[in-house]
């Protein structure tokens, strides 16, 4: 057996990355990855603005203004958002403006409606102007040529604000990883059937599916295979070239159901290893099949998803290019519960909020998935080691948070 590490690092290593990319309309991008640095097409504003209601005027005619020794200007016009009115500033002239209204050549500031009288024709200017102030100059928030969206970057709401802004109705990103689950076991039974008295639902498929449309990944077939070789063969060969990664469940270990590693043997997959020194989910499998890559996971529904959590994300954000989608630890404190001794490197299921982490579950069982439902992360426990209150920890939290 290997250590996780290494196993991951042999993941990761062997993926090629094949940058496809398509256009989309900017809703239907929010969530994606911009495949390409976008610039701005002209500066943002693109014309000199008031930043508040008030009065444009030339900051040198307000020297020596105040509410003792107000000075009287000309209003010369008024301009709303979205006016336009073509004149240029003289001595001592005004022009009422909104905020968001087109500033006249010529004047260098705008003086706040509170600092006046309010004047229709003639305006009382109580107060000092600087030049620029309450003035929005040209390209102040954006300037022409400036790349406002980096290649690579996760498109937010903020992203798409801009991109509208700029009249930039369409982008470019990457297209969506694509995934297909096969869960091998003759116990499994599809939702739509009866569980008999023996039968399975394939938890570990939907539970993974799951998390896999959270992150924005096409889930482009879910397959029950039986425990047959040729069976699954035909179903791999069918389905290999629908999906970048193909994930399986089951049929790893050494029992007598246990046909995947001969049967990728035989189809002449690439072995990249089988077997990681941790639990649960020791028998995890990865495999190259025509160049794709093969993530075979425990058939235990709990063991599948510590699987999951530990392999997929860093192959994801491999294939995306984008570290953050990884899994990353983070250091907490033991606020209730304990782990015993563990016997080889273990992931226990833990709850953590602002006091700490805590561990409910005295027995953590590889085929039990209802203990997800009360936990949002896994300790990572050292081989050797025993966790108790007020101990530091390594967490990961489901998915990818923090």
């Amino acid at each position: 057996m290997i250590e996780l590490e290494e196993a991951v690092d042999l993941l990761v290593n062997s993926i090629k990355i094949e940058t496809k990319t398509e256009k989309l309309d900017i809703l239907s991008a929010y969530g994606r990855i911009c495949a390409e640095d976008v610039t701005a097409p002209f500066p943002v504003p693109h014309f000199p603005k008031s930043g508040m209601d008030g009065y444009a005027v030339r900051s040198q005619d307000t020297k020596g203004a105040s509410m003792e020794n107000p000075i009287r200007f000309q209003v010369a016009g008024e301009i709303c958002a979205g006016d336009y009115l073509s004149l240029q500033a003289k001595p001592c002239t005004a022009v009422r403006v909104m905020t968001g209204a087109m500033v006249p050549e010529g004047y260098d500031c705008v003086i706040r409606q509170e600092d006046t009288d309010y004047g229709q024709e003639q305006a009382e200017i109580y107060v000092e102007g600087k030049p620029w102030q309450n003035y929005c100059r040209v390209g102040e928030d954006i300037q022409a040529g400036t790349c406002i969206i980096p290649r690579q970057a996760r498109l937010g709401a903020g992203h798409i604000g801009v991109l509208a802004s700029m009249g930039i109705g369409e982008i470019a990103v990457l297209q969506e990883p694509k995934v297909g689950i096969i869960s091998t076991g003759n116990e499994l039974v599809p939702l739509t059937g009866s569980l008999g008295e023996v039968g399975v639902y394939p938890s570990s498929a939907y539970a993974i599916a799951s998390q896999l449309k959270a992150q924005g990944v096409q889930v482009t077939f879910m397959e029950i295979c039986p425990d047959d070789p040729q069976e699954f063969s035909r179903m791999l060969d069918e389905k290999i070239g629908q999906a970048d990664v193909i994930i399986t469940t089951g049929a790893l270990s050494v029992g007598k159901k246990d046909f995947l590693p001969e049967a990728l043997e035989k189809m002449g997959a690439e072995r990249l290893f089988h077997g990681v020194n941790m639990r649960p989910g020791t028998p995890v499998m990865a495999n190259r099949y025509k160049e794709r890559l093969i993530l075979s996971l425990s058939g235990y529904p709990f063991a599948a998803m510590v699987n999951f959590q530990l392999f997929f994300w860093p192959v994801l954000a491999r294939l995306m290019g984008d570290d953050s989608l990884s899994w990353k630890k983070i250091r907490r404190v033991v606020a209730e519960g304990n782990a015993n001794e563990a016997k080889r490197r273990r992931f226990v299921q833990a709850f953590s909020d602002e006091a700490g982490v805590h561990i409910f579950d005295r027995d953590h069982h590889s085929s039990v998935l209802s203990g997800m439902l009360r936990s949002n992360c896994i300790i990572d426990q050292k081989q050797g080691s025993v966790i108790l209150p007020g101990d530091m920890v390594d967490i990961l939290y489901w998915g990818q948070k923090g």
